[in-house]
């Protein structure tokens, strides 16, 4: 059965199709060589038990499932069988180019120009593999018959003029545009702002802001073309033209909601419903591009009048308010939060800004109730969420630190709620929010979740260290000592240098008592590099501990506790060093001050009781 040629409207889906492709990954090759010749050899056409019409129906549904690679063989089966029939060749020539035979597609293209020379679709695609082959120069002969013969679109002019300007022929590109604007009248504003792209991209911005200007005078309704002359006026340091620029976009944009109102048929040109108008202002937007470049004295400097006149809506108040604080301008911080909670109490992210306000200055609890409060306005806000978890960490520490999940006491309850909901809201690319869910279910004993959180986090550069080192400690309190040790070792490997990482793996080491040599000269290193560093002093002790040099260990750790003499870890091997050496009654005395500095009480209960029934019972 022989397909039939496909209709104008089956062309034009397939080249949405193309676009599509061109975002799937290129896979494995085919064959050996990606030649021109070796997407025949991808499978055998014997392999292949369908005739033309199914073969070529399965290579679509393939090809449209994104299935590139499987699809190749049935349409090249297809093709070889009906290269004259056009739905097989524009699905066989997509198929190649988008697993990068772009030579053979090419040629498929190039036969599908020559039956069909007046193909639109056809041209633009020939054009565009030209392109992605390294053949500009022809890709620009494709797409200057095409604008000739009076096929001209957007995408045409904007794919010409960046050729153009990609040689250096700037002024060539931006004539096309300038062409462009008579053929395509009603695409004047792209074709503006295509134009300020490309003088952008060619390093020429201060030809941008007469351009624009040229621009609004015949276009003054087109909000896009506003934010680009403000923010091309920033880039070249001219801020007061900037601010001029906003404000009068401000004035149009406002005088044109008026007549609008007024007109019940609308104003002549765009529909109002159609203008895609800044959520607050322009000078709004001008002040966030500021802080887009991390210019935020000038971000502020903007706003803060306007909020002080009344003239700020709640978004950009909140975005305010947030700088002042992060900023150190509590005062100022503190004063706009309180009204914006005046203007709009239910606002969760006002309530939640308050709550960082208290936060910031230590008060726990103020900073609860008011992030309570915040969640159970915005119950699906992440950030906020987050917010309220981290600050139940914090501040219900000794509550949340036992031993047993069953337990259910209120606070623990409420933290282990807001916690399982939080790790539902917050994303896996969110590195810090997975940080803060790790330390979480930590707290909590859930190690098993916590290694997941913490592996997350630790895709992120800055996070890593930290993330890994709690990852490794939760897969050791989950008995995975083989992969606690890999972590280290990770985390040794990509920073040699770091004295912490050092002395974290060797302690490790020491507390498993396995490899000590090797353990002696990894806290050896972390001490070259920190002598009076207490934790390190306290591996070295141990160390020395685990071998049976007693007065050597006994001489690190009197070191240790010299530099951190409430440190529960320190005080138990002190008093672990003085029970060896036969110092009954030091080490009992020791042994619970390290319990009273909440150190394990699994461990040191048994030890203290050993100690006192030795000695008689003891004070």
């Amino acid at each position: 059965m022989r397909l039939s040629a496909m209709s104008p409207l089956t062309i034009g889906l397939l080249a949405g199709l193309a676009l599509h492709l061109a975002a799937v990954p290129v896979r494995a090759q085919l064959a050996a060589s990606p030649s021109d010749s070796s997407a025949s050899a991808a499978q055998p056409d014997e392999d292949v038990p369908y005739g033309v019409a199914s073969g070529y129906i399965v290579g679509h549904n393939l090809l449209l499932e994104g299935n590139a690679a499987e699809a190749l063989p049935f349409l090249h089966m297809a093709y070889r069988a009906q290269p004259d029939v056009v739905a097989i060749a524009v699905d066989f020539q997509l198929a190649l180019a988008s697993e990068g035979y772009l030579n053979d597609a090419l040629e498929v293209v190039g036969k599908l120009v020559a039956d069909n020379p007046d193909s639109l679709a056809f041209l633009t695609q020939r054009a565009n593999l030209l392109l992605r082959s390294g053949k500009p120069e022809l890709a620009l002969k494709d797409l200057q018959n095409l604008r000739q013969q009076g096929h001209v679109s957007l995408a045409i002019i904007d794919a010409e003029a960046s050729i153009l300007a990609a040689s250096g022929k700037v002024d060539q590109a931006v004539d096309v545009y300038r062409d462009g604007m008579d053929l395509l009248p009603d695409e004047g504003p792209a074709l503006y702002l295509g134009l300020a792209n490309m003088l952008q991209k060619a390093g020429q911005t201060e030809r941008i802001v007469s351009l624009l200007a040229e621009a609004l005078e015949r276009f003054p309704d087109a909000p896009r073309l506003w934010l680009v002359k403000l923010r091309s006026e920033v880039m070249l340091g001219d801020d007061q033209a900037a601010l001029t620029t906003a404000q009068r976009a401000d004035t149009h944009f406002a005088g044109l909601a008026v007549a609008t109102a007024d007109t019940a048929a609308g104003f002549t040109g765009t529909a109002a419903n159609e203008i895609a108008l800044p959520p607050d202002s322009f000078v709004v937007e001008l002040a966030d591009f500021y802080a887009q470049r991390h210019e935020l004295e000038r971000a502020m400097s903007i706003l803060q009048p306007m909020a002080a006149a009344g003239e700020l809506q709640l978004a950009p108040s909140l975005w305010l308010a947030r700088l002042l604080l992060g900023t150190d301008n509590v005062e100022e911080g503190d004063a706009l939060v309180a009204d914006i909670l005046a203007k709009w109490p239910e606002s969760g992210r006002g309530w939640f800004l308050k709550a960082k306000a208290a936060e910031g200055r230590g008060n726990w609890d103020a900073a609860i109730p008011d992030f309570a409060h915040a969640v159970e306005l915005e119950p699906r806000d992440p950030e906020i969420r987050l917010g309220y978890v981290r600050a139940m960490l914090v501040a219900w520490e000794d509550d949340l630190a036992v031993p047993s999940l069953d337990s259910t006491s209120a606070h623990l309850t409420e933290f282990r709620r807001h916690l399982m909901v939080g790790s539902t809201l917050v994303p896996d690319e969110d590195r810090e929010g997975q940080l803060i869910l790790g330390y979480g279910f930590k707290t909590i004993g859930d190690y098993k979740r916590a290694v997941w959180r913490f592996a997350l986090a630790a895709e992120s550069d800055e996070l890593r260290l930290n993330a890994l080192m709690q990852k490794s400690l939760c897969h050791d309190l989950l008995g995975e000592e083989a992969k606690a040790r890999n972590d280290l070792e990770i985390l040794h490997r990509e920073n040699p240098d770091q004295p912490d990482v050092a002395n974290s793996l060797g302690y490790f080491l020491a507390e498993k008592g396995v490899d000590l040599d090797q353990a002696r000269e990894l806290v050896g290193q972390a001490l070259a590099a920190e002598p009076g560093n207490g934790a390190f002093l306290d591996s070295m002790g141990w160390i020395e501990y685990r071998e049976g040099r007693f007065e050597e260990a006994l001489d690190y750790l009197i070191q240790a506790v010299n530099v951190l003499p409430d440190d529960p870890v320190i005080l138990e091997h002190l008093g672990m060093v003085l029970k060896a050496q036969d110092k009954a009654g030091e080490a009992l005395d020791v042994l619970r001050r390290s319990l009273a500095r909440g150190g394990d009480p699994a461990r040191l209960q048994g030890l203290i009781e050993e100690l006192e029934s030795a000695d008689g019972g003891g004070p």
